[in-house]
């Protein structure tokens, strides 16, 4: 064996590693320095609080368990919003005794009102937390207020400036001990997602000129999805703990919508390659291999601006223009076909000029260059959400159930507990309505279980702060290290809760093991009260909603197309229009996560990859749907509306007749006889089309008329293309397993 071997040899053996070196390892991991972080601002909370003389010190340990995140921004922001939340739920709670001092009902009625409110504000934006402390918080403190309300002043003020410290301690530890900006994570996350998008982007070029590529594009595509939600919780986080974002705060907001819209961009491009799939692209596209290796370019000096480093090069100008003698020489369809895609394929040279000058802007390399290629945004108009407004139903729901108890059920445990609890339970679940109630049980019981030992045990030895302190750190650290997986996030933080609220530290500490089994029932109680209003009024299983939201997607799909006809007139036309485009915007994506809970799809009766597949296809209708859209009010040549309009019409009643065909049966409607129908259909426009173009070009139809002409009929065949592929995929699925009911 040659010296060159024996060293590879000796390198690949696994080394022995010594206690000291996995001391070091474990001093070094951030999951034992976040545990150290909320441990030490545990006791240090409970240390101030005490030593001020204050009361409820556990309001103070409370915000620390529930404001300790990874990031000293995102700590902050967190801890920010709660006080926020915090305020506006007291001043809530003080007017609504000053407005109903003697009507019970009346005040209980307005009170349910607002936490119903709040459920349905959590879906408004990512400052969410605000209204989940403003909801429950609310609830919380009109019934410590006691039952005159005598001391409500007081508690809001104890309650303000408990959380303030808990937050105000927690911030200084997290700044001053390993600190771990907000921005590295920003940083991070924003150069994996345009490396995300420049990996797809190379991916689908890759497909139209039928070259290899080993991408796994359907996990980027998640990962592009679900990083861009994520991002303005990151900027929220990143503009309070560092200068240089909350300078750029404008810019970096534009960076994600860039990136969003990228997105969007492509996923509408990707879904128009079915019609592509027969056209020699490399001959009536010929720069589209340039242009792919000038985007790709761009966003690799995106990624390396973000990173600090200067750009080598700018964004440079590449001549998209389609081969007009070959275009001549295509079917109508065909063309349509290929306008389109060269309409997103500017979309998308748009946007990638717009991150690259955004990025610039951000770093400070050189003037923009925006002028003129700037992607238009209009704010879209408000349209209610049914789903959201579910959520408030459940809340109002489930807050009165437990109300009704209290008031009914002579010796009802912990009133002034429960009704909060449920509160706190039924608003959280208000963004996640698909998780089970189930899942909160063994968290709840087992944080309580822990902490009742620590209380009745342990605390009556000590009789000292010291002993205390020490004693809270340790089982802090423990619990917080132990569940320091993400994917723990939310047993971590209920246990953590669960501790600080069993164990009561006061300065005239008492201990009674009632007290524990109380809290245990309260939280059951609770927690049962959320899962019969899952079942009543409205239910949320996700067999059941399953089919509500996607009848609900085929139904405003079908009114959408109603609407291509014309612009909508008054009013209400205007706001059911809007209505509808939100319904078709987001509910692919409220289906992919219910498709996800299917009890079908956990014991693996359907497979996950039928649902996915199902999912976006449903994606694909949605966006086909708001192309139409888009180029409805484009001007089109009167001389083509006059001889097609009879056509189109037929054919846009035919599309909607599936629609509403799906929407009452999604395995009804077979995609082989379905895709024949709207072939014939399509023959029969596509001749009368050829004339009706000859006859439009020696009228002299200007060449932007006939472009839009095709760009509509693009997007109407499109929207037929994904219209198929949703029927085939629907009729791939087993619903009947998917309805079959568990209870």
């Amino acid at each position: 064996m040659t010296t060159k071997n024996l060293t590879q040899a000796i390198s690949a053996k696994p080394a022995h590693t010594s206690p000291v070196d996995q001391l070091v390892a474990l001093y070094r991991s951030e999951a034992f320095r976040q545990s150290v972080r909320v441990a030490l601002a545990m006791v240090l909370a409970y240390y101030t609080s005490l030593a001020m003389g204050w009361d409820k010190p556990h309001w103070a340990g409370l915000a620390v368990a529930l404001c300790s995140l990874g990031t000293v921004g995102g700590s902050i922001n967190k801890g920010l919003l709660r006080i926020l939340g915090t305020a506006l739920a007291g001043a809530v709670a003080i007017a609504l005794l000053i407005l109903f001092p003697q009507d019970r009902w009346t005040y209980l009625l307005v009170a349910t009102l607002f936490v119903g409110y709040t459920a349905y504000m959590m879906g408004h934006s990512s400052r969410w937390y605000l209204w989940s402390i403003a909801g429950y918080v609310m609830t919380l403190l009109a019934l410590a207020g006691g039952p005159e309300g005598a001391t409500a002043f007081e508690t809001v003020v104890l309650r303000i400036q408990q959380t303030t410290m808990g937050v105000v301690v927690y911030s200084l530890v997290a700044v001053l001990l390993w600190s771990r900006p907000a921005i590295e994570p920003l940083m991070q996350r924003v150069g994996g997602l345009v490396d995300v998008q420049r990996r797809l982007i190379a991916h689908d070029v890759a497909i139209l000129l039928h070259t290899r590529s080993d991408v796994d594009a359907p996990a980027l595509r998640m990962q592009a999805t679900r990083g861009t939600a994520q991002l303005p919780a990151d900027i929220d986080a990143a503009e309070l703990d560092s200068f240089e974002v909350w300078e750029t705060r404008r810019q970096w907001r534009r960076c994600v919508a860039d990136l969003g819209a990228l997105n969007e961009a492509l996923e509408r491009w990707r879904h128009g390659f079915p019609e592509l799939g027969q056209l020699d692209l490399q001959r009536l596209m010929p720069y589209l291999a340039t242009l792919a290796a000038e985007l790709d370019a761009r966003l690799t000096e995106v990624s390396r601006m973000l990173g600090g480093e200067a750009p080598r090069r700018g964004p440079q100008e590449v001549a998209a223009q389609l081969d007009e003698e070959a275009l001549a020489a295509m079917t109508p369809f065909d063309r349509a076909a290929l306008v389109c895609s060269q309409d997103q394929l500017h979309r998308i040279e748009r946007l990638t000029r717009a991150l690259f000058d955004t990025a610039a802007d951000i770093r400070g390399f050189g003037e923009p260059t925006r002028q003129g290629h700037a992607e238009p945004r209009s704010a879209a108009p408000w349209a209610l959400d049914p789903d959201r407004m579910t959520a408030a139903v459940r809340a109002f729901v489930a807050v009165w159930l437990i109300l009704l108890a209290c008031i009914y059920i002579p010796s009802f445990p912990m009133p002034a507990g429960v009704i909060p609890t449920t509160a706190a339970v039924v608003i959280q679940l208000a963004i996640l309505p698909q998780l089970s109630t189930g899942v909160l049980v063994a968290p709840v019981l087992g944080g309580i279980a822990v902490a009742g030992v620590f209380s009745i045990f342990l605390m009556p030895l000590l009789s000292s702060f010291l002993g205390l302190g020490v004693a809270i750190f340790s089982a802090v650290f423990l619990l917080s290290y132990l569940f320091s997986k993400p994917s723990q996030q939310l047993a971590r933080t209920i246990i953590l809760a669960m501790f600080v609220m069993i164990i009561l530290v006061s300065n005239e500490q008492t201990y009674d093991f009632l007290y524990i089994a109380n809290t245990a029932q309260m939280w059951l109680f609770g927690i049962g009260a959320v899962w019969i209003s899952g079942w009543f009024p409205i239910s949320l299983q996700p067999q059941q909603v399953v089919f509500k939201q996607l009848h609900r997607f085929l139904r405003s799909a079908d009114r959408l197309m109603g609407a291509v006809r014309g612009e909508p007139g008054h009013w209400p036309q205007r706001m059911a229009l809007a209505f509808h485009k939100h319904e078709v915007t987001t509910l692919p994506g409220k289906l992919d996560r219910w498709l996800a809970a299917l009890p079908a799809v956990a014991d693996g009766g359907v497979p996950r990859e039928q649902v996915q597949a199902l999912a976006d296809s449903l994606q694909a209708l949605s966006g086909r749907v708001r192309e139409l859209l888009e180029v409805r009010g484009a001007a089109q040549s009167p001389a083509i509306v006059r001889e097609l309009i009879a056509d189109m019409r037929a054919w846009r009643l035919g599309i909607r007749e599936v629609l509403v065909a799906l929407a009452a049966d999604p395995a009804g409607v077979e995609a082989g006889r379905l895709r024949a129908r709207l072939d014939a259909k399509l023959q029969t426009i596509e001749a009368r089309m050829e004339n009706t173009l000859d006859n439009a070009a020696r009228d002299d139809a200007s060449t932007e008329e006939l472009d839009n002409m095709y760009r509509m009929l693009g997007a109407y065949r499109g929207v037929s293309e994904a219209l198929v592929s949703l029927a085939s995929q629907a009729r791939a699925i087993d619903w009947p397993r998917v309805r079959e009911a568990r209870f």
